[in-house]
């Protein structure tokens, strides 16, 4: 036991592997004993296997012969996200933002989902991020919009839920509104970063179109007199801020001179494919 002691001592003073270690050698020997140098010749020229000083190594540590400090742990943090919040000079904007405004429900839960990058579930319930979308997840950038969203607001954070008092009615079973997670407003930080685009043809109907976000990102270019509902009796009322011909028969977006318009059920054309009240989406990355 003693030759396999002296290899592991050998094999620690020559390859320098700055463990920061002590050993109890005594000082008579020296610094580097020179039995410590002729045992690692043995090792230098491939007479002594690294499993026999790997094995020797640990007896070493166990006897505690050898002691090898724990290094203090070191606090990691997360990349940090430049996001812009506005121009404010208040320093406690984060907190007080996240406060609900006019009448509609205010929900604070648990996340419980990401279903893309603009729809997640609190408490099992969808919610969809009004004013702001993201690219489908089958679409360029949609994979990437929902790890985003899956980054800054994971399951199991807390959210609020701002409901839009101007979108109460919902989207195919899902609230409508501002999403609040880990002190980051999610329809903002998905416009802010590039992963997700404005709805500008929802301005005029969205509680927070004038919100700085949401001004910056179009709507300030977009909040007009409504004009009057399209009602000719040639137009389909499931589209009501256009006019598009009753089916049958069917048409597809490449039919319609129209993108990003409001749609509502039942949409016999099919042009809200993916349920969220817009039809003929497109996106500009």
């Amino acid at each position: 036991m003693k030759s396999v002691i002296i290899i592991a001592i050998a094999l620690i003073f020559v390859s320098g592997i700055g463990l920061g270690f002590s050993l109890n050698v005594s000082a008579e020997e020296g610094l580097i004993p020179s039995w410590i140098k002729s045992t690692a010749s043995f090792w230098v020229d491939g007479q002594i296997g690294d499993g026999e000083f790997l094995s020797a190594l640990q007896y070493l540590v166990k006897e505690g012969i050898l002691t090898i400090p724990e290094e203090e742990q070191k606090q990691i943090d997360p990349p940090s996200l430049e996001l812009d919040a506005g121009p404010s000079d208040d320093s406690d904007t984060t907190q007080s933002s996240m406060k609900c405004s006019g009448n509609a429900r205010c929900i604070t839960g648990t996340v419980t989902s990401v279903i893309d990058g603009d729809t997640i579930k609190v408490d099992g319930q969808s919610i969809r991020f009004a004013l702001a979308s993201a690219p489908e997840l089958n679409e360029s950038g949609g994979i990437e919009a929902r790890y985003f969203i899956e980054t800054i607001c994971s399951v199991g954070s807390t959210a609020t839920v701002d409901e839009d008092d101007g979108q109460t009615q919902g989207s195919y079973g899902r609230i409508l509104g501002v999403v609040y997670c880990n002190g980051f407003n999610l329809n903002q930080d998905l416009l802010d970063v590039g992963h997700g685009y404005l709805i500008s043809s929802f301005c005029n109907d969205s509680e927070f179109a004038t919100e700085y976000w949401a001004q910056k990102h179009g709507c300030d270019s977009k909040l007009e007199t409504v004009t009057p509902t399209i009602t000719e009796k040639n137009c389909d009322s499931s589209y009501p801020d256009v006019c598009i011909a009753p089916y049958p028969p069917d048409l597809d977006c490449g039919d319609i001179p129209y993108k990003d318009f409001k749609v509502l059920r039942p949409d016999p054309h099919g042009f809200d494919g993916d349920y969220d009240g817009i039809g003929c989406e497109t996106y500009n990355p």
